[in-house]
């Protein structure tokens, strides 16, 4: 118990290294505390006090010589490989992060996100006017993309679908490897303005300008119309239900007849084999004031959006991810 309420100080030391791009400067071999202090310009007492800690949970290696290593997991701190959570560690770990995550118990009394209470907006509208914050963000999304899209290529089927629309898409990651997968499939990557140059320049760098169009608007108003599949990918968690039913239904109106709706959410289930989507839960409640859903959660917004839920397919993803496919009613 006092591990687990002491738990905060290891996502926050994480953040250090994350900023001071620890995992990086021992890419090349182990180093001592006044090494790394030297390269990044802290104190070597007070870091070897964090190395420490992370050691304890297996983030880094420490040897004999009182120098440290990246550990398996602490790879994944790195700024350039597949999939890193460098990006995730800065986002969730600060001073930002930790007044957000003190507002808790605010969010549990009120049912208003703790975003909300600090800023007076939403998460959606500082992304908007806070290029920093946009940056950071899409950042985050990207390399969750590659977590999340792990093992959902081979657990369901996009063949059949000529064109793709992506809303929400943010960077373009999932739609790039969706649409190299299936090469005869068209795509449109809808998001706000905040991601369009980042968008645009995932499409191009993955070649397929020639069959993906990138496109800015806003998903509660109206989203490019006439496609045969509609994905949205850890949207709709964002959204309490009377939002998250508004934009199916706007989505409920572009889709062509024979149509596929295909969200990718973090799903939870009982006795799933990971914590990520409880917690991933209370992080919507902190941020956005959405949620993780259930499946008979999410067959009840399809239903109201004038969708029919047809199956749930599970995947191996660590983030918990489920195709949650619907067809109109």
């Amino acid at each position: 118990m006092l591990e687990l309420i002491s738990i905060q100080r290891i996502s926050q030391s994480i953040y250090v290294a994350a900023s001071l791009g620890i995992a990086d400067l021992l890419a090349d071999g182990p180093k001592s505390a006044e090494q790394l202090a030297n390269a990044t310009g802290v104190q070597a007492a007070s870091l070897r006090r964090v190395m420490r800690a992370l050691v304890g949970f297996g983030v880094f290696a420490q040897d004999g010589a009182d120098r440290f290593a990246v550990a398996p997991i602490g790879e994944f701190l790195k700024a350039d490989v597949a999939g890193s959570l460098r990006p995730a560690a800065l986002n969730y770990g600060g001073e930002d992060a930790a007044l957000i995550e003190g507002l808790l118990l605010h969010c549990v009394k009120t049912g208003e996100s703790a975003v909300n209470k600090l800023y007076g907006e939403g998460r959606f509208s500082q992304l908007q006017r806070d290029p920093k914050k946009a940056e950071l963000f899409n950042a985050v999304m990207t390399s969750f993309s590659t977590l999340h899209l792990a093992g959902v290529m081979e657990a369901y089927d996009f063949s059949g679908i000529t064109k793709l629309v992506d809303i929400g898409g943010g960077h373009g990651k999932n739609l790039a490897e969706i649409l190299k997968r299936y090469p005869e499939m068209r795509g449109v990557l809808f998001d706000m303005p905040h991601a369009f140059e980042g968008g645009k320049e995932t499409i191009a760098k993955a070649g397929l300008n020639d069959r993906c169009d990138v496109v800015s608007g806003d998903f509660f108003k109206s989203v490019p119309v006439g496609a045969q599949g509609y994905l949205l990918s850890r949207v709709i968690h964002d959204w309490d239900d009377e939002k998250a039913i508004a934009i199916l239904k706007v989505v409920r109106r572009a889709i062509a007849p024979d149509g596929r709706l295909i969200l990718l959410e973090t799903m939870l289930r009982p006795g799933q084999r990971s914590l990520y989507p409880v917690l991933s839960d209370l992080n919507m409640m902190l941020r956005t004031g959405g949620c993780e859903r259930t499946e008979e959660e999410y067959r009840a917004i399809y239903r109201a959006a004038g969708f029919e839920l047809t199956r749930s397919v599970e995947t191996i993803s660590p983030t918990g991810a489920t195709v949650v496919e619907g067809k109109p009613a």
